[in-house]
């Protein structure tokens, strides 16, 4: 049975304007970070031994894989892989050049005024507590994720601006119908059973709008905004733990294998009976489409307006509750939300990755219902 996950996801208003400028060398061939994502053919280590078949060494790591390439199972340094050393089995690592990373490149100041108070996509705090299946976090690490209520927790979101945050259509079972007054929006929440005045911002809903075209038989489609404000009709305000994330420009495309991470509050196994308590984060990269629908029961529900995305050892993934949140991939240290936290099959199951709504496909969209001004360059900034 299809189980709803969830992510976090979101833009706004930048006091710059930037373009994407994106570099790659094939993927296969390259590395990001550590290369825990890296799938190429390099078969010798550093010391120029040839490396052994992963399923001949037999030791834990990846020995069900019949091949001898170099692989970062386990977060080392780098990729890595085992050699005969004498009449030893050791591990040596491997020399794999690195992928150019994309850049956003400042241009000119934008044409219109916007509030300089409001930059997106910065974090002021990236302290974590490693668990199972990822990591516990402070909202400082992911201040642009919303926390939706009906009445009990519903849904994360993302800010992507003062007044609107992005989540997604499937969280509200009854549509256009959904009264808002049930609604409320939390910003700068790291417990949802907790209160913390000091970092809260507390919001009604003023306006749900959700994607005319969603489709609730494939989750096609899957988005939706919520206007907020607080009592005294206003918007979110700048702090630590309150901020906004980037919208990346219109039709960007990430390769296979780029790193990123997801974070809601959602549950920390599939079938747990209660959500977590405290947020968390996991790391992903981004699949190819033809890896995504390996798995039958994919095939026939993936639509261009979805990406997946998948740790590679299948251990980290969004789960129930997590809906709604972004999928977030760093750019030349911004934070920019690729994608909101939609469906999959089951919580971290071997070849049945998490799928999101590409937020991409959505620009013009977002900015005709927000009335955010959307630029040939991509970034979201407030009418005056």
């Amino acid at each position: 049975m299809m189980k709803l996950l969830i992510i976090f996801s979101i833009c706004a208003a930048l006091s710059v304007n930037m373009v994407f400028s994106l570099k790659f060398l094939n993927n296969k061939e390259c590395l990001y970070g550590k290369g825990r994502s890296y799938r190429g053919t390099v078969s010798r280590s550093s010391n120029g031994r040839r490396c052994l078949s992963w399923s001949k060494a037999r030791k834990s790591w990846l020995s069900t894989e019949n091949h001898n390439y170099c692989r970062n199972p386990n977060n080392n340094l780098k990729p890595w892989c085992y050699v005969r050393k004498g009449d030893r089995i050791v591990r040596e690592f491997c020399d794999i050049p690195k992928c150019f990373k994309p850049t956003v490149n400042p241009t000119t100041t934008p044409t219109r005024p916007v509030d300089t108070e409001w930059t997106c996509g910065e974090r002021s705090a990236q302290r974590m507590n490693k668990i199972v299946g990822g990591s516990f976090i402070p909202i400082e690490s992911h201040p642009w994720i919303a926390a939706i209520y009906q009445r009990k927790f519903l849904c994360g979101g993302s800010l992507i601006s003062p007044n609107w945050v992005l989540t997604a259509a499937h969280c509200f079972v009854d549509g256009n119908k959904t009264r808002l007054q049930d609604l409320s929006v939390y910003l700068g929440k790291t417990e949802i059973k907790e209160t913390d005045p000091e970092r809260e911002q507390v919001f009604t809903v003023e306006k749900l709008i959700i994607h005319h075209k969603y489709n609730e038989q494939n989750f096609n489609n899957d988005m939706a905004l919520l206007k907020i404000s607080n009592k005294k009709g206003q918007g979110a305000f700048k702090t630590d733990s309150v901020r906004t994330v980037c919208l990346p420009p219109l039709k960007t495309y990430l390769p296979p294998g780029f790193p990123c991470s997801i974070a809601g509050f959602g549950k920390e196994r599939f079938g747990f009976s209660s959500y977590s308590n405290r947020l968390k984060k996991a790391n992903v990269n981004l699949l190819s489409s033809t890896d995504c629908k390996r798995d039958e029961s994919y095939k026939a529900l993936l639509t261009d307006n979805m990406i997946c995305a998948a740790s590679p050892d299948w251990s980290e993934d969004a789960c129930k509750g997590d809906s709604g949140g972004p999928l977030v991939c760093e750019v030349s240290g911004r934070m920019f939300l690729f994608g909101v936290v939609s469906w999959g099959d089951g919580c971290a199951s071997e070849n049945k990755p998490g799928v999101y709504t590409k937020v991409t496909n959505y620009n013009n969209w977002i900015a005709k219902e927000t009335g955010l001004t959307e630029y040939t360059k991509g970034l979201m900034y407030p009418q005056k």
